[in-house]
């Protein structure tokens, strides 16, 4: 027997407002509408290892970068030596590396050094980038010499604001550094500068304002022992490159990010 007008109006009266949730539910069931990776570790570590979408590993490799994530500290290091693992077999896309980098680095697990100092020195900028601020995370004080390379020569702004971040973070003591840091407040280039001046005062504790005169005022003892014969300026020593640094010589052209 067919249904009535009203009987018909009644009914889409009551479905109605079902048809929203119906839709969203829908969107979760068929492919490619939307990357749901869990709310657990083991579900992140479940697509990472898994999942053949690269999307949905890049979205897990991220969320495995929070400390909440983790139910234990056993699950956690199994988490930090797969991060490992999948980054030193290169396999992933050059922004899934980078982003385990910069997970590695939010979970402050000494482990990930060694293969972060290497990604430091990666062609791809957006890896280097990652790396540097992951660095400074789980690097010790005498690491601020590879950053201070990377703030020094690096053509990319990104990477050197990035290294001066990281140096921030690693909380050195070393002349060189402090002398690097506020020659490139000097630096032609306004975000640079800006990055020096943030790092000095995490690591002085100080704010001597933003003349870099003031600073070399404050900080007059560090500089001249940078340049004393045994602070061990080289080639290769922040010392070395702080003229370059605070210049901002160097090849002009930076390389694009990539796609």
């Amino acid at each position: 027997m067919a249904v009535n007008s009203p009987d018909r109006r009644a009914a889409a009266c009551l479905l109605a407002p079902l048809v929203p949730v119906i839709l969203a539910a829908a969107s979760l069931l068929l492919p490619g509408c939307k990357t749901y990776v869990g709310t657990t570790a083991a579900s992140f570590l479940g697509h990472v290892r898994n999942n053949p979408d690269p999307n949905a590993r890049y979205l897990a490799y991220s969320k495995l970068g929070s400390p909440e994530a983790y139910d234990s500290d056993g699950q956690k290091s199994e988490a930090v030596q797969t991060l490992i693992d999948k980054f030193e077999k290169g396999r992933e896309p050059v922004a899934t590396r980078a982003v385990i980098c910069r997970s590695l680095g939010e979970l402050h697990d000494p482990r990930a050094h060694d293969t972060l100092v290497k990604a430091v020195s990666s062609p791809d900028a957006v890896i280097r980038v990652e790396a540097c601020r992951a660095l400074g995370k789980v690097g010790q004080s005498a690491d601020a010499t590879i950053l201070a390379q990377v703030m020094a020569t690096d053509n990319l702004e990104d990477a050197r604001i990035a290294a001066i971040e990281g140096i921030a973070e690693l909380k050195t003591s070393d002349p060189r550094i402090f002398k690097l840091l506020v020659d490139n407040m000097e630096h032609d280039d306004p975000a640079i500068r800006l990055a020096a001046l943030n790092a000095l005062r995490a690591l002085t504790r100080k704010d001597l304002g933003t003349d870099a005169a003031e600073w070399r005022k404050g900080l007059k003892s560090q500089i001249e022992a940078a340049a004393a014969p045994d602070a061990g300026a080289s080639a290769g020593s922040p010392g070395a490159a702080a003229s370059t640094a605070s210049t901002g010589g160097g090849p002009a052209a930076a390389p694009s990010r990539p796609r």
